[in-house]
Formats: structure tokens, sequence, C-alpha cells
């Protein structure tokens, strides 16, 4: 992700800050212009305006839950263009609910950031778009929550909220890395198959590469998650859980290159490892380049994050090596990331 900065005083803030740390300006996030502004008092009580824009603009109803996205005043929205992807609420008589579910309210706030980004489109589920991106958090602890078929909304258990550690155990399929956010685009992946694949004329080659996704999924999911221990070939596929089905092996895939993209483009802006960057540069458009010239940055940088991990006593944050068939698999998601945007119709009903 890139950095920000306060237009008042210029001082690095945080993508999620409602507040500069140095100044206190009021700051939100612009889902339009993928930028973090200052937010200045406008004529209506709770109305803002940002600089180099003549419209008004509302904060998120849940910036008292952290969220510091705005939206368009008088639009009839009622939810910024995140929050808005989760039709439903906890209970909030449940405070660890509530704490969860803001947890991952904000790590999916950073993943629409990075679809938004990747000009990948996003459209809430509705009734002119039934297929649309919908997200359905649920607090079920003690339980593992429900996995949902393929082609339903993207369905997260709450209680996986607490799991950000890479090194704890897994709950589900086996993956010994499984982070809030993996989580998220790995569910998230499922949603962009339909569009970028099943609605398109790649299906072929996808199942020359990963497997016919026909196959009876609870059949294949079963056995990977009665596994206590699980070695797969890494050559093939990029981690345990892949191996169950081509489904799987796609939504891991494409997890994984939204991890690659985002830390490299992290690394870039935080000048790692080659110190070639300014400070608040936009990350690399989307499209614009092979992915070969991803993993070429990606190289240097998973080595040196995982030496950082260590020298604070940390398992090493991406413990997997891209090589054989693999890198095929990603090449093939890049292709179909990087051509969507040539595509007419995007949506559309899958049969």
């Amino acid at each position: 992700m890139r950095r920000f900065t306060c237009e008042s005083c210029a001082e690095e803030v945080a993508f999620d800050a409602l507040r500069c740390a140095s100044c206190s300006s009021p700051l939100g996030y612009v889902p339009a212009q993928q930028a973090v502004k200052v937010l200045h008092p406008a004529a209506g009580a709770v109305s803002f305006s940002i600089s180099g824009d003549d419209a008004e603009f509302w904060r998120c109803p849940n910036s008292a839950r952290g969220c510091n996205w705005v939206l368009p005043a008088g639009t009839g929205d009622i939810w910024c263009r995140s929050c808005g992807l989760t039709p439903g609420r906890p209970d909030e008589t449940n405070p660890d609910a509530l704490a969860a579910w803001s947890t991952a309210e904000a790590v999916k706030r950073r993943l629409v950031h990075q679809l938004d980004h990747l000009a990948l489109p996003i459209d809430p589920r509705s009734d002119a778009t039934p297929d649309g991106l919908a997200f359905d958090l649920v607090y079920v602890p003690g339980q593992f929550g429900p996995a949902g078929k393929v082609d339903e909304a993207v369905t997260l258990d709450l209680a996986d909220a607490d799991v950000q550690d890479v090194g704890a155990p897994p709950r589900r399929v086996h993956a010994p890395f499984r982070t809030l956010i993996g989580n998220l685009r790995h569910k998230v992946g499922i949603h962009y198959w339909h569009r970028l694949v099943g609605q398109s004329d790649h299906v072929t080659p996808f199942r020359r590469l990963f497997g016919d996704e026909r196959a009876d999924y609870p059949a294949a999911i079963e056995p990977h998650q009665a596994a206590v221990a699980h070695h797969w070939d890494a050559s093939r596929f990029v981690t345990g859980r892949a191996e169950s089905h081509p489904f799987e092996d796609w939504a891991e895939t494409f997890a994984h290159y939204l991890h690659i993209l985002d830390a490299t483009d992290t690394a870039e802006a935080y000048r790692l490892p080659d110190g070639q960057c300014e400070m608040g540069r936009p990350q690399s458009s989307p499209g614009g380049g092979t992915f070969a010239e991803i993993l070429r940055l990606w190289r240097p940088t998973a080595p040196a994050v995982n030496a950082l991990a260590a020298s604070l006593g940390l398992p090493a944050v991406y413990p997997f090596q891209l090589t054989g068939v693999v890198l095929q698999k990603f090449e093939f998601v890049h292709a179909r990331v990087t051509a969507h945007a040539h595509r007419e119709h995007f949506y559309s009903v899958y049969p």
C-alpha cells in the first residue's frame, strides 16, 4: 500500500486514521480518489468538504467503530463503499462480536482499497446485480463458520478475526499461513473466479492448469479438513489448501497474488529493498507490467521481511517458495486481472 500524508502538516498518516496524530486535522478516506484527505467542516451540521472537490461528504455511520471512509452527501447512500458491502451487523449487545466485526471490517477496507486500485469492479449485491459482491460476517465462537457455496456471499466466521498470528493453528482446511486479510483475499477470490474466468473464454486454459472446477467440492475438501498434518507438492500448489480442489487452488493463488502485489507496493513506498521510490508515490497502475516484473520486485522483498521478522523473534512472514507450475498459475491470475478492463460487460448472472 502507498503512504499517505496530511495535507495540513505534511506528516505521514495511517490509511485508517480519523485524525492526524500531529496536527489533529480530521481525516477521511475518499474512495473515488483512493486518498486520505483533510475534512473541512461545510455548511451542513455533519457534512465536510475536501480540497479539489466541490461536493460535500459525510462520514460513514460506522466511524464510531473506526471507519474513516466518507461518502458523497445527498446520494441516498447510508454506508460507505466498503461497509455497504456487508448487509448485516452483529448483535450489538455482544461486545466480543462487535470487536471481532470491527476488526474484520477494518481489514476488509484494506481489501476493498486494493480491489479498487486494481480496478476490479465492485457492485454490491442487489436485484440488479444478483451476483454482485457481498460479505456475510457471522459470529459463531466454538464452531466452524459456514463455508458457503462457491457462488454465494463471501462468508467469514468472525471468530477468525482473533487469528492474526501467522503461526497460529489452522482452524479449517490445512493452512499454515492464515491471516485475516489472507482469509478475506482467499474468499473474495472465488467471487472473482466467476467474473474473470467463469464468464470468459478462459475456462479451458484454467482447467489445464488448475483442474476441473466441476469436481465435487465437499467431497474434495473433507479429507483436507480432517488432516492434522499435510505436505504438498510446492512446485504445483502454492499451499496445501490449494491442493484440495481447483476452486481452492485458484482462491489460494489469487490471495497470494494480492499478498505479493500489496507487499511489493508497500516495500517500494518505504524504499525497500533498493530505495528507489519517493514517499507518497502512487502504486503502479493496474496492468502496468508483467508478472515477471512484479516477481523481480518480490524476490528480494520476501527474504528481507522474513529476516526482519526473525530479528524480532517472529516466524517467517512469507514462508513460501514460488516455483514450477505455481508460477504459471500466478501468470494466469495476473493475465485475467489485467485483461478484465477490456470487457464490455463484467457482471452477468452465473448459470
